[in-house]
């Protein structure tokens, strides 16, 4: 199996109201690219979320008290960005992950992220996460099966950092078209009983995407992962490779 990737990188600044799905299309028709069934479209979450509007300002930002004393342990962290963190959870400490210089929270739909996934658009703008990551891949999934006659499948992805490693990867928030976990049956061979292995395999092809895609600034949003067999399901949600 060989697999291909394939970069967007022809795609303008998105601004509020865009259409994601017809920004890509336009891309690929000015780039004399065809999907092709089973195709794999890797997107950024910045992209959906400035699309969707779930950018805010901080400037309407007030830090609560918990939000500045949080701030005396994670100094390089903005009050305001804490503040934010904080609502994303209800202001559940149980759901923060609190370390040295270190803030992580876990999501309404279970995601675990650095900072909530809350991310810098400008000095005083960041841009949250998309509402619905499984929603907005169907959304942008439906309409390129539509246009293209292909069944091709979405992974919505965002940068993710880890305590115990330097620099940032591509994890998947959202899914449509594809099973987030791959499941390989095979026999043990000391006992001669069958197990079952799960790989994250939205978070794989996430990663390769990322490849091309790099961070903030490189102007390539979305990727194309040609060549891999999967099973095709439109009953599909990032909550199935999530711990519970």
């Amino acid at each position: 199996m060989t697999l291909n990737l394939i970069e967007l990188a022809n795609i303008p600044e998105i601004k509020e109201g865009d259409s994601v799905a017809e920004i890509i299309a336009e891309s690929m028709i000015s780039a004399n690219l065809c999907l092709k069934d089973r195709d794999i479209i890797c997107i950024a979450s910045k992209i959906v979320s400035i699309a969707e509007n779930s950018v805010v300002s901080l400037n309407t930002v007030t830090p609560s008290d918990l939000a500045k004393q949080l701030h005396k342990r994670i100094p390089r962290k903005d009050p305001r960005i804490i503040e934010l963190i904080l609502e994303l959870t209800n202001r559940d400490l149980s759901l923060l992950d609190l370390r040295d210089n270190y803030i992580g929270c876990r999501l309404a739909n279970g995601l675990k992220l650095t900072s909530g996934g809350i991310d810098k658009k400008s000095d005083d703008e960041v841009v949250m996460l998309p509402k619905d990551p499984d929603k907005s891949a169907k959304k942008v999934s439906e309409y390129l099966s539509l246009k293209f006659k292909k069944q091709v499948a979405v992974i919505i992805s965002d940068s993710d950092g880890r305590e115990d490693k330097r620099g940032a990867n591509q994890v998947a928030i959202g899914v449509f078209g594809i099973e987030p976990l791959r499941k390989t049956k095979s026999i043990d061979i000391t006992t001669g009983k069958s197990k079952i292995q799960e790989e994250t395999l939205c978070d794989m092809l996430a990663s390769s995407a990322g490849l091309l895609m790099g961070q903030r600034g490189t102007g390539i949003p979305a990727v194309i992962i040609r060549g891999l067999d999967y099973k095709w399901s439109e009953h599909t949600s990032i909550k199935e490779a999530l711990n519970e």
